[in-house]
């Protein structure tokens, strides 16, 4: 995926900065001349070139990690084997921690651009803002999705959320609560309710692996599966059946897909 990262043409400063005593060259309590306008904005835009660049390199480090964990997904679907899987949870644990590591850092570097009154706008080419948030979100579907993979094969069983049995709200809310995100309950229907109430629902074309596949009509959900990538969910499906993955159904398919994480 190619990312692409854009900063608005203008930086907007607060009036604070004006007096700020670190811009400003003093320290706090000491007596001080202040410094011309002009060179208090070409410090304030070096901090802000320095924090741009920063927030760049970790960007590129989460995407190349990222993009190693899809690979090893894609592995999987492809060659379901010991191996691949083995694989595939240390790309995804690699990114987990890599999340754990960064989010000190890049909290401290958003909150001094917010501190200058700039807001970055760092957009990858799935249109995620590279901020904290979005990152470990991202860790946290892949985690969710491979946390579902796992119980493949496990048999259908009404109200059942594990372990070794599941329907199929049961399996998705195992699957978040696993990386400790909360998604509704045990049903469909509230689910699909608690996304649309904390405006987690997105357009189905826009679908991320992690992302929750509904079907029924809104408010009345009979089904519920998590998107895999690659066109593939992982349901647990009805009685009889056993925890699968398959390609997506479109019959009696929502627009719209919720993103927990």
């Amino acid at each position: 995926m190619r990312r692409t990262t854009s900063w608005s043409a203008g930086i907007a400063l607060v009036s604070a900065v004006a007096g700020a005593a670190v811009l400003g060259g003093t320290v706090a309590g000491a007596p001080h001349h202040a410094a011309p306008a002009a060179e208090r904005t070409e410090d304030t835009a070096a901090v802000v070139r320095s924090v741009q660049a920063r927030l760049t390199a970790l960007d590129g480090a989460a995407d190349r990690a990222g993009k190693a964990a899809a690979i090893a997904d894609e592995a999987v679907l492809q060659h379901d084997t010991a191996a691949n899987r083995a694989a595939a949870d240390r790309a995804e644990s690699a990114l987990a921690a890599l999340a754990d590591r960064q989010t000190p850092e890049l909290t401290g570097l958003l909150q001094r651009l917010e501190s200058l009154g700039v807001r970055p706008e760092t957009v990858q080419g799935d249109g995620t803002t590279a901020t904290t948030a979005a990152l470990v979100g991202r860790t946290r579907a892949l985690r969710a999705v491979s946390y579902a993979r796992k119980q493949i094969g496990d048999p259908y069983g009404f109200a059942k959320a594990g372990p070794g049995r599941w329907d199929c709200s049961g399996l998705t809310m195992k699957s978040y609560k696993a990386v400790k995100v909360a998604i509704g309950g045990h049903s469909a229907t509230a689910q699909w309710r608690k996304a649309k109430s904390k405006h987690r629902l997105v357009s189905f074309k826009k679908k991320k692996a992690g992302d929750l596949i509904f079907y029924g009509r809104p408010g009345a959900v009979y089904h519920v599966a998590i998107y895999a990538g690659h066109g593939r969910m992982i349901e647990a499906p009805y009685p009889g059946k056993r925890v699968r993955e398959v390609k997506v159904r479109n019959g009696d398919r929502l627009s719209q897909v919720a993103r927990p994480a």
